[in-house]
């Protein structure tokens, strides 16, 4: 009876108003202190799971429930809950696996992605992602008469085939139960895929309750519109067009900087090409000193002074 209870008119408990208030809190800060919108969104998960807990702490019986009740996108026969359930439900969490696995990507991932696309174009792909991923689970789960649904998953998995989309070629690693070799981000995405299809197939035990649809109604979401999302004024100052890296071919030894430097060439997307910029400069070497170079502001630098602009 407990899940029903936001959906008969009581009043949302205290509890449950002040998780909702974290999202609006958190994008406000994030804004205000220029922080990362990604990590700041995470402690906003941390803050919501903590509140749960307590919510089911005050009241062992049904707190949580009301809890998830109030917060979470969910339909019983003809209930269903509110219209913000579809943002709300993004910050809550089953349990603490379901909670740490989810910023383990956050933090793995996030500042990376969001560092080349800037936060609005991030919290546009995770937020309107999340959206179209809950919604696209409703579609498959419309015969369902009860279903719940929570968890950030969906706009990270938008977010997911957006960097995918984006930076295909570049090689992140991933930690999953073990760490995972460098790949190029795309495979990651593909094979992300492929398991949630699998997925969609098992009958049985807990991954019954991984939402399979929504993850990849998510990714599929992120790969179709990164490049309209680009298209988005971002605060972040980037070039307009692809430089010339043709100054940085007396630096290329090695097959490994030899296909970085291919990528440079042929790359016409800005923000992809100052991915591979930095990856760039963390393997090659200064000429003057053999040590490692940083690429700060345009330009190659050295601990021993020797710089190299770009034009």
């Amino acid at each position: 009876m407990a899940l029903i209870v936001g959906a008969l008119g009581c009043a949302v408990d205290p509890i449950s108003i002040a998780a909702a208030l974290t999202v609006p809190a958190a994008i406000a800060y994030a804004w205000w202190r220029k922080a990362p919108l990604c990590l700041i969104l995470a402690v906003a998960m941390l803050e919501s799971f903590a509140l749960g807990t307590l919510a089911g702490v005050v009241d062992p019986g049904s707190g949580l429930d009301r809890f998830w009740t109030d917060l979470a996108l969910w339909r019983l026969g003809p209930y269903h809950s509110g219209p913000l359930s579809y943002i709300t439900m993004m910050f809550l969490h089953a349990n603490l696996f379901h909670l740490l696995f989810n910023l383990l990507f956050v933090i793995g991932l996030g500042p990376l992605f969001e560092d080349r696309v800037g936060p609005l174009r991030w919290g546009v792909l995770f937020f309107v992602g999340g959206v179209f991923a809950n919604l696209a689970f409703e579609a498959v789960n419309v015969a369902d008469p009860f279903y719940m649904l929570l968890g950030a998953s969906g706009g990270l998995s938008a977010v997911f085939g957006a960097f995918g989309r984006l930076y295909p070629r570049e090689r992140v690693s991933m930690w999953v139960f073990v760490p995972l070799p460098a790949v190029p981000v795309i495979y990651l995405v593909i094979g992300f895929v492929v398991v949630q299809l699998l997925l969609s197939l098992v009958a049985f035990g807990p991954l019954l309750a991984i939402a399979w649809s929504a993850h990849v109604a998510g990714v599929v979401f992120g790969f179709a519109v990164a490049p309209l999302v680009m298209r988005i004024p971002s605060r972040r100052k980037r070039p307009e067009k692809a430089r010339d890296v043709s100054a940085l071919k007396p630096l290329v030894h090695g097959p490994e900087l030899d296909e970085i430097y291919g990528h440079l060439s042929g790359e016409t997307l800005p923000e992809a090409q100052e991915a591979w910029l930095e990856r760039f400069a963390a393997r090659a070497a200064c000429p003057r000193c053999g040590k490692r170079l940083a690429y700060r502001r345009r330009a190659f630098r050295s601990e021993c002074g020797w710089t190299l602009k770009l034009p």
